[in-house]
């Protein structure tokens, strides 16, 4: 009898997380700036120690240097076309960063993408400032 008292308790405590999820509406948002700037971002969340969710854009001819995070990331291309690496990826492209991985990404026309960033649990990394300001300066190529 216990296990059932026990799923009806986290099936009240669920549907009371569904009644009010937390959201945001991207569209009312203003862009953020980034320590780069042709790169701008909508924060969606930020959790420190769990993950980093944003809407970036990158100005037409906009491009960051060649560096790496200690952390996994993800990037879904939603406008636009990205060259990351010399590789091109358009809308509906997703690209996989595994930590520690080095990469550069440059964007000629311009684009924008979702950003996710999850910490790295083994090492302890992750994104400290959701706006680059934290990371320092260029690293040489």
């Amino acid at each position: 009898m216990g296990d059932m008292d026990e799923l009806e308790k986290r099936k009240k405590e669920a549907a009371k997380v569904m009644a009010n999820l937390p959201s945001v509406d991207s569209s009312k948002m203003e862009w953020d700036a980034t320590r780069f700037p042709d790169f701008h971002v909508k924060v969606l969340s930020y959790i420190p120690g769990e993950s980093y969710v944003s809407i970036g854009r990158m100005s037409p001819g906009g491009r960051n240097f060649p560096h790496a995070h200690g952390f996994h990331q993800g990037r879904f291309i939603l406008e636009g076309e990205f060259i990351i690496n010399g590789k091109t990826y358009g809308p509906g492209s997703y690209i996989d960063y595994p930590a520690f991985s080095r990469y550069d990404a440059y964007s000629p026309k311009g684009g924008t993408w979702l950003q996710i960033q999850f910490w790295n649990h083994k090492t302890g990394d992750g994104p400290t400032d959701p706006h680059g300001f934290e990371y320092g300066p260029e690293e040489k190529a």
